[in-house]
């Protein structure tokens, strides 16, 4: 059994002023903690009580620790701003990210950026700010079994149909141990100042990225995903590209030293990564938890 040793005054104290900037601002550096995985995840439990499994990344899931650690995706791509999680339907959307770099990359590129949902928001087209307002966004995914189950915590395709057939805004079919979803959600959050910030996973739940400034570039997309307005009309090219405008004007980059560590409200904060100019070991230890969650139980987690 490996023992951690550590003072726990001094990561109290730690904490205390993290969570009162993090209060404040939304998101906070601790730089140069030298933290192994396990401590990692001790330190995030001053935070946040219960954590959310990133189903997304199962191959990237931390087989030591509590099983809620994943590491970003290796891979060199772009990967455009969101709220993690937004699109899941019965689970409530973790309000809490914490970011750990155990290895920062050594070439250009690699870095995590984030942007402010609410000054997006207020960058995009009046006209598509009051779409927003007045109008929620479906979300299209196809999901394996293998995914479903992981989500769930379920085996049985009947204990999926019990959890779904609970969801008032989602349509699915179920083929094969396939889950194809069309689920219905708002795109915006109201933030605790009363404002309202562009807070979803639109950008990178698309099947196709067509914009300028993106040609040339790997960008995450995925064919069997799509968004459309509530009324069944998908986005069009010209608003993924206003959005995307936006999304740039107010993105700011954090380039990674190692043992940086980034908390981050998911709410108000889209994060997202830049492609590498060529591949270099670049290992972030991620997760997401629930800093004003109570109960443990993921049936407590459903959105209401």
């Amino acid at each position: 059994m490996k023992i951690l040793h550590f003072d726990l005054m001094e990561m109290q104290s730690i904490y205390l002023q993290g969570k009162q900037v993090l209060d404040e601002k939304g998101e906070v550096l601790l730089r140069g903690l030298k933290l192994d995985q396990l401590t990692f995840e001790s330190f995030t439990t001053l935070f946040c009580q219960h954590f959310f499994r990133v189903t997304s990344r199962e191959n990237y899931r931390q087989k030591s620790g509590d099983g809620f650690t994943t590491i970003a995706p290796p891979e060199n791509f772009t990967l455009l701003g969101h709220s993690e999680v937004q699109y899941v339907p019965c689970i409530k959307t973790p309000d809490t990210g914490f970011f750990f770099c155990q290895a920062a990359p050594n070439v250009a590129g690699g870095e995590s950026f984030f942007i402010d949902g609410g000054a997006m928001f207020q960058s995009l087209p009046v006209e598509l700010q009051d779409r927003l307002k007045h109008q929620n966004i479906i979300y299209e995914f196809l999901w394996e079994p293998q995914r479903w189950q992981a989500q769930y915590n379920i085996k049985t395709e009947e204990e999926l149909h019990n959890v779904l057939r609970t969801i008032k805004n989602i349509r699915y079919t179920l083929k094969e141990g396939w889950l194809h979803v069309f689920y219905t959600a708002s795109a915006i959050a109201k933030l605790k100042d009363g404002s309202i910030a562009f807070s979803n996973a639109i950008l990178p739940h698309l099947p196709y990225i067509d914009h300028p400034r993106y040609v040339g570039k790997t960008v995450y997309t995925k064919g069997t995903n799509q968004i459309y307005w509530e009324n069944g009309e998908a986005f069009s090219t010209e608003t993924v590209n206003q959005l995307i405008d936006a999304h740039d004007k107010h993105k700011h980059c954090h380039v990674w030293e190692n043992n940086d560590l980034l908390i981050f409200d998911n709410f108000r904060y889209l994060h997202g990564r830049e492609e590498m100019v060529t591949f270099s070991e670049r290992t972030i230890l991620t997760r997401f938890g629930y800093f004003h969650l109570k109960n443990n139980s993921w049936e407590k987690q459903w959105q209401m």
